[in-house]
Order: structure tokens, then C-alpha cells, then sequence
């Protein structure tokens, strides 16, 4: 009875410690009442040195839509800010090829779809251990009436590794940038 009690004693005395030593989870996506987010990595883990490709995924509700870089005559282009370990750097936000709406003789360039905004970032020579990547992203979600402003706080954890490339939907979300002519 005693070396029951003394063993349930140090296991309750020991939780506190591995609470706190554990990583905190970090929220894969967020859900607004339009637009779910998500970022993914093209890395299963990342190599000091390396550049990697990081997607800002979006699936849109049905009769909704967000915008492009160029919104066209109305609208607002989404807005991330990244939070990165100290070194690393992130490139400017690219946007696949929109579609074209006209809302009350307004043209608009839309996504009206799942999509994803990539965007490259360097890891520092000296990055170890578990790497957080955090970002707040800021999109103007409409319909053909009203338009809402939203906001997500995303996160995505990776190790520092080989540099594991995970190619699949990558591979199509390149496809869908802008080509040069």
C-alpha cells in the first residue's frame, strides 16, 4: 500500500515537470466562419542552409471569395506577417492565377476555390532542434453583397533534419502560379 501511494505521489509530483518540458502544440490551421487556413511545409524536416517552400492553403466556403495581389477595382490582397526564429527569412508571398468576377460592373480578381500562397524561406547555417514557424494572416472575405475582414493565427512546427522534400500537391500548387510570357 505504501509503494502504491509513494509511486502515485512521485507520478503526480513529476507531471508538472514533463507539462512544462514539452513542446506546446502548435494550431495546424485555423477556421473562420468563411475561410479555413493552413500552412504546410514541402519539408518533412528542414537542413541548416537550405531553402524550403512553405503554403499558405485556403479553402473557401461556397458563394465566398478572397483576392488576389491585384484586387482590381475593389478588394484587398491578403496581408502575412511571419514570426521566424531568429535568421531566418521569408520571401514575398506568391499568388497563383486568379479568376475574373465582375460584381455591379466592378472587376475583381478573385479565388472563389481552394488555393495556396507560397513562399519561400531560408534557414539560418546554425538552425537545430524543433523550428516554429508562425504567421497572422489578414484576407478580405466577400460575397457578391458583403465582405468581412478576417484573421488566422497559423503555425507549423518542423525539425531540423535532412531536408526531407515532400513533393505531391506542391507540384500542382507551382503549377498554378503566374508563367512568365
Amino acid at each position: 500500500m505504501i509503494s502504491s501511494l509513494r509511486a502515485l505521489f512521485l507520478a503526480l509530483s513529476a507531471a508538472p515537470l514533463l507539462a512544462w518540458a514539452a513542446p506546446p502544440e502548435a494550431p495546424s490551421q485555423t477556421a473562420t466562419e468563411h475561410v479555413q487556413a493552413r500552412l504546410v511545409s514541402s519539408q518533412a524536416s528542414v537542413a541548416p542552409g537550405q531553402r524550403f517552400t512553405v503554403a499558405l492553403e485556403q479553402s473557401i466556403k461556397p458563394h465566398w471569395h478572397t483576392y488576389w495581389l491585384n484586387p482590381g477595382d475593389a478588394g484587398k490582397p491578403m496581408d502575412v506577417e511571419w514570426q521566424l526564429p531568429a535568421g531566418f527569412t521569408a520571401g514575398p508571398l506568391r499568388y497563383p492565377v486568379p479568376t475574373r468576377l465582375e460584381i455591379a460592373n466592378l472587376m475583381n480578381y478573385v479565388y472563389e476555390r481552394d488555393y495556396a500562397l507560397l513562399v519561400r524561406l531560408k534557414v539560418p547555417a546554425n538552425a537545430s532542434g524543433l523550428v516554429p514557424i508562425r504567421a497572422t494572416a489578414n484576407w478580405l472575405a466577400c460575397t457578391d453583397r458583403v465582405c468581412v475582414p478576417e484573421q488566422g493565427e497559423l503555425a507549423l512546427d518542423l525539425p531540423v533534419g535532412r531536408g526531407t522534400p515532400q513533393r505531391g500537391q506542391f507540384d500542382q500548387w507551382r503549377h498554378a502560379l503566374p508563367q512568365p510570357l
